[in-house]
């Protein structure tokens, strides 16, 4: 049996309550992006959380995590994704909704997500069909392989 993982766990769960709803094939609204500033603290990699509610039940399609990285030195934030400036995917939310799907209240994870010096995260809204509703929740833990 493979030894587990360890986790250290660094710093506080960062968190952002969407204020706008995200329409389906849309972005979050820049107001709405989760902004990690690694640089004191050097995290390798995060886990992302993403709860809400959608207006009605998805058949398919995916919730998408993106990243904007800010410069180098971190002081100069890149461009917010839009539908002319796409942003770097960093991968789609599970569960993924199927054809026989009722549930419009879900909760999400990506685990072990690789970390930048200073990221702003969007949601995209990839062709669910639906907005997911304001009040949506997405949460980040940053944290680094323990012993």
């Amino acid at each position: 049996m493979p030894t587990p993982l360890l986790r250290d766990l660094i710093g506080s769960v960062v968190t952002v309550t969407g204020a706008n709803a995200v329409a389906n094939n849309g972005y979050a609204n820049s107001a709405d992006k989760l902004t990690i500033d690694n640089a004191t603290n050097l995290a390798l990699l995060a886990d992302f959380d993403l709860s809400g509610p959608f207006a009605t039940a998805p058949v398919g399609g995916v919730m998408q995590l993106l990243a904007v990285d800010y410069s180098l030195d971190g002081a100069t934030a890149g461009p917010a994704p839009a539908s002319t400036m796409t942003a770097r995917l960093v991968g789609s939310f599970s569960p993924q909704p199927n054809t026989s799907n009722a549930s419009t209240s879900w909760r999400m994870r990506l685990n072990a997500i690789p970390l930048t010096n200073k990221t702003d995260f969007y949601l995209f809204n990839n062709g669910t069909g639906f907005s997911l509703s304001s009040g949506w929740v997405l949460k980040a833990q940053c944290w680094s392989p323990g012993t």
